[in-house]
């Protein structure tokens, strides 16, 4: 399947409401073509990213509840293995129920659902904590991340691969085409001698969860080795353009790649930060972005060509910021984008 960003804006994922009704109205009076379901971490530490994305998986413990403060963990009782069991019944049927996010754990979700319904959305952007960045936030019952050891990574990327489909097929049966993040921030540590697996083993693990699904993202907002993602099967690629733009192309060979196979990039051009948020107007944001697509012409793609396959997004969640910034970083991706899709692009 075929996506074309056209310079669409979008989110992120998290916002800091505690109202969901005004997450919502936030995001579709920002991002109408492209709505997202905003995770709202303030409302419940549940929400919080690693937390979302993982409950409801076979012997979860939450810090503060079953294990110290700080940690999540994997308990490996008889509820685990009874919960593994099912797991991998329902990885070998294709039933994705089995990931069903609960509702605890994702207050906005369904009410978004229902307003993509109801708006007749299109399109829509749901989002998740991605293998890598979970299998290393969540310990095993040695002390060590459960990315580290065969079986329990097994349970897990079987858990999120469901977990992607389940979210899929929820939006889809509102009417709206997903488009799924399989985001993975802890790709900043790639090459460090804090996490040393080989570009071929972290890929490999994101493609098994990304595997059977139409359209995938995938978010990384620090720096890290590119073509990881690039060179992987995403259709769009989301990044902290306003702080690591220079970082990211450098990869000339593998962002023409990516481009020429039809990927999009998705442009975190909006700070998140409140003190850079009042440094900046749209026109220097817009000058900022434009030169950074001029910098991919001489690759074999004309400027228009660049934006039609773009996304225009804050550089990261909101989700830890005030409703103020929140509010001001949204409706600058939103006049960025509609300037840049009017001038452009004739939308």
């Amino acid at each position: 399947m075929t996506f074309l960003g056209n310079a669409r804006p979008t989110g992120i994922g998290s916002l800091p409401h505690l109202s969901t009704a005004a997450a919502i109205d936030a995001v579709f009076a920002c991002c109408p073509d492209l709505p997202y379901w905003p995770q709202l971490p303030r409302v419940s530490r549940r929400e919080g990213m690693v937390e979302q994305a993982v409950g409801g998986l076979p012997g979860l413990c939450l810090p503060g509840l079953h294990m110290e403060e700080g940690h999540l963990g994997i308990a490996q009782d008889e509820k685990f293995f009874l919960g593994v069991e099912q797991v991998f019944q329902a990885y070998e049927s294709g039933d994705a129920s089995v990931a069903e996010i609960p509702a605890n754990y994702a207050h906005g979700f369904e009410p978004f659902v229902a307003t993509v319904r109801e708006k007749g959305a299109k399109e829509a952007k749901g989002q998740i904590a991605g293998p890598i960045t979970v299998g290393m936030a969540i310990l095993g019952e040695d002390g060590n991340p459960i990315l580290y050891d065969e079986v329990l990574r097994d349970v897990l990327v079987k858990f999120l691969h469901l977990r992607v489909k389940w979210e899929a097929a929820r939006l889809r049966k509102a009417g709206a085409s997903p488009i799924i993040f399989v985001d993975e921030p802890f790709l900043a540590s790639f090459g460090t001698p804090f996490f040393n697996w080989s570009l071929e083993k972290v890929r490999a693990c994101l493609e098994a969860v990304t595997s059977g699904t139409d359209l995938v993202g995938s978010h990384c907002c620090s720096n890290t080795d590119w073509s990881i993602l690039l060179g992987s099967r995403i259709d769009v690629l989301s990044f902290d353009a306003f702080g690591f733009a220079q970082n990211f192309l450098v990869y000339r060979e593998d962002v023409a790649a990516f481009l020429a196979r039809g990927g999009n990039i998705a442009w975190g051009i909006v700070p998140t930060d409140p003190d850079a948020l009042g440094q900046l107007d749209l026109r220097t944001l817009r000058e900022r972005l434009l030169e950074l697509v001029a910098r991919i012409e001489p690759l074999g793609f004309k400027r228009e060509q660049v934006l039609a396959q773009s996304l225009i997004t804050p550089s990261c969640g909101l989700g830890s910021r005030d409703i103020e910034t929140a509010t001001r970083a949204l409706e600058l991706t939103r006049d960025l984008a509609t300037g840049l899709r009017r001038d452009f692009l004739g939308l």
